[in-house]
């Protein structure tokens, strides 16, 4: 080891007797804010690589995708709305938020391949499960909710009638090829929203917003357009 010139050499020799015979002191320190310090760059650039780019890039994705819903009526349902806001999440976000923006782009993506959407409620609107009953030809309810466990995690498909389980399965499969999170199934449930109609119909769970990944990851306009190019997806499998 060369001193550096300007380095006194009682200071140099001194330095040098701490490297060659402490090591014991400073090795597993300096080991683990090394690690860390890899720990938090891979974190960053998987961050920046899949929740911080702009959603610009997956809808223009979306887009050059050839879909034709032609003369197909489509109900998507934003849950709650209005005095029901639903889940609120860790970050403070509440459930009707994050859902009707959702809807929105997948009202738009839709009426892009042609379908015919009806929205349920608007924006800051409360509907009833009533109101929510709607003729059309495929019905899509979208929720977010929220568990006393903060450890549960992931998506779950509903529906009510086996002859809504088809068009289940294909929205959840559809999803599970776009979603970061674990699936959780398809399982049969009696909510109103579905088993009051007698077409195809499901409940959408797109994440548990008491749990801080899923709060955060859902909350990005790039996973959301992301989810709804699953449900556009699934759409185009069952329908074809």
């Amino acid at each position: 080891m060369k001193r550096p010139a300007g380095i006194p050499n009682s200071i140099f020799q001194g330095i040098r007797h701490f490297l060659k015979y402490k090591k014991h002191i400073y090795a597993a320190p300096l080991f683990f804010l090394t690690a860390a310090g890899c720990i938090i760059l891979i974190a960053v650039l998987v961050y920046n690589r899949f929740f911080s780019v702009s959603g610009e890039a997956v809808q223009m994705d979306l887009d050059q995708s050839s879909y034709d819903f032609s003369d197909t009526v489509i109900v998507i349902d934003p849950g709650h709305g209005g005095k029901d806001p639903g889940a609120t999440s860790a970050s403070g976000v509440t459930e009707d938020v994050i859902v009707f923006s959702v809807a929105q782009s997948l009202k738009e993506a839709l009426e892009d391949a042609g379908a015919q959407v009806i929205l349920t409620r608007s924006e800051d609107e409360f509907a009833s499960l009533d109101q929510r009953k709607v003729d059309g030809d495929l019905f899509i309810s979208l929720h977010s909710d929220a568990m006393d466990d903060p450890a549960v995690s992931g998506f779950t498909t509903y529906y009510t009638h086996p002859e809504q389980k088809a068009f289940a399965e294909s929205i959840n499969h559809a999803l599970d090829r776009r979603s970061y999170f674990h699936n959780r199934g398809v399982h049969s449930m009696n909510y109103q929203v579905t088993w009051q109609l007698d077409y195809p119909a499901v409940l959408v769970e797109l994440g548990y917003l008491s749990n801080a990944v899923d709060d955060m990851v859902l909350n990005k306009t790039r996973y959301q357009n992301m989810m709804v190019k699953g449900i556009v997806e699934g759409i185009d499998d069952y329908l074809n």
